[in-house]
């Protein structure tokens, strides 16, 4: 392992230690704002409407359910009921009856986008009227959404809205239908559509209701008891949604403050308090708006390159280290130049000229001198960015391989002529 891949297998080692130990302790736990939409498969987040007080404007929160993690969207400027969420066109509609400066003579239409702007659509008028000066809607406190159908109840009477926006009804009323009986009917202060039945599911807080899960029946006007199906007693409830697998229900006022229930709609468990809030004198809500997950973390740790492939040139981000990611263990300790696409060639050690120390001694000294054995041949110099500096010692050190095999030739001869001399010497002495 080389020194810039151990000193990246220990940085990500701290990293890892470090983040577990922040896990274990809580620090990195994500903001109950998203908790839970991500933890909980059968959220959703809600638009609600709260009117604290008769003629004040009109205050837009967001509810995130099951968690109950409320926060403000803005000040409508208008007060509003009876809204209703439009998934097509990802907007909700409102009945308006007024503003700060006072009530309208007719109930204006309103469209509220995902930012809690609302926009003015005008009166609510009967389709077919040239200009409608009266609504049939004004004082509408249930609201409700199919498809291009925007059911909305006041009174004992159902009224479909178109919100087809090309049409030529567009937010005008194209049909009431009496809801009977009556004594269920006015009680339902808010209601939800549900696609499997074509059934709207409201609470009725009347005597008769006894704040229990009714249905309306938008072709018949019909109203129902749901059996097994009831919230707390108390006052109006005035939002209600339906979410997967429960039905989610507002008390206007529940003693000093309004409260947000959570019933299962297949009666197997207990009413559960979710949210509270400040006593209202009306509320409404629209819902479940979609709303994208949760986006993972932008960072990431440095990519590690599998033996065998290519690693393309890494980015540093801000804050770290600008020292390059590890690279492919080769024989060479020298960076190699950037590769061809997979599989990559091998790169090929630089070849180094020998050390200028003497070479070793052969095994067998051999009488007669042998020729000088020629230098290895020098590898040319790298064409690349990579190149290595030239050696300017690199004529020296072929220079001291020819000296050294120069003074080896003369000390055999000087060895060979010491051993004449002797032989010679010794035969004369023998000779005389």
């Amino acid at each position: 392992m080389t020194g810039t891949r151990f000193r990246w297998a220990a940085a990500l080692g701290a990293a890892a230690a470090v983040s577990a130990l922040l896990a274990a302790s809580g620090w990195l736990a994500p903001p109950a704002s998203h908790l839970a939409l991500a933890r909980e498969p059968a959220g959703c987040t809600i638009l609600q409407a709260e009117n604290e007080r008769s003629g004040a404007p009109t205050t837009l929160r967001l509810l995130s359910l099951p968690g109950g993690v409320t926060r403000r969207v803005s000040e409508a400027g208008y007060w509003i009921n009876a809204m209703g969420y439009s998934a097509a066109q990802k907007v909700v509609y409102g009945v308006a009856d007024g503003t700060r400066a006072g009530r309208y003579h007719g109930a204006h239409a309103v469209r509220i986008d995902a930012a809690g702007g609302v926009t003015d659509l005008g009166v609510i008028g009967r389709a077919g009227a040239r200009k409608p000066v009266w609504s049939p809607v004004t004082g509408a406190t249930a609201g409700a959404i199919d498809g291009d159908r925007w059911y909305v109840r006041q009174g004992s009477d159902l009224y479909t809205v178109d919100i087809d926006p090309a049409g030529v009804d567009y937010v005008r009323v194209v049909h009431r239908t009496s809801l009977r009986p009556v004594s269920l009917a006015v009680g339902v202060d808010d209601f939800a559509f549900d696609p499997a039945d074509g059934l709207l599911y409201g609470v009725s807080a009347t005597s008769r209701g006894d704040s229990s899960v009714v249905t309306l029946d938008p072709s018949s006007g019909k109203v129902a008891v749901v059996p097994g199906l009831r919230f707390p007693e108390g006052g109006a409830y005035g939002s209600v949604v339906l979410a997967p697998g429960a039905i989610y229900a507002t008390a206007n006022q529940a003693g000093r403050r309004s409260v947000t229930f959570r019933l299962p709609r297949d009666g197997s468990g207990q009413v559960t308090e979710v949210a509270t809030g400040p006593p209202l004198v009306s509320g409404d809500a629209a819902g479940c708006l979609a709303e994208p997950p949760a986006r993972p973390p932008t960072t990431s740790p440095p990519p590690t390159t599998p033996p065998g492939q290519s690693s393309p040139p890494p980015t540093t981000p801000p804050g770290q280290s600008s020292e390059p990611p590890p690279r492919t263990e080769t024989p060479s300790p020298e960076p190699s130049p950037e590769p061809p696409p997979p599989p990559p060639p091998v790169e090929q050690p630089v070849v180094l000229p020998p050390a200028p120390s003497p070479a070793p001694t052969p095994p067998a000294v051999v009488v007669t001198p042998t020729p000088a054995t020629p230098a290895p041949p020098l590898s040319p110099p790298p064409t690349t960015h990579h190149a290595l500096p030239k050696e300017k010692a690199e004529p020296i050190v072929q220079d001291t391989g020819r000296r050294t095999e120069e003074k080896r030739r003369w000390g055999l001869t000087a060895l060979i002529l010491v051993l004449g001399g002797g032989a010679a010497a010794a035969h004369g002495r023998r000779h005389r």
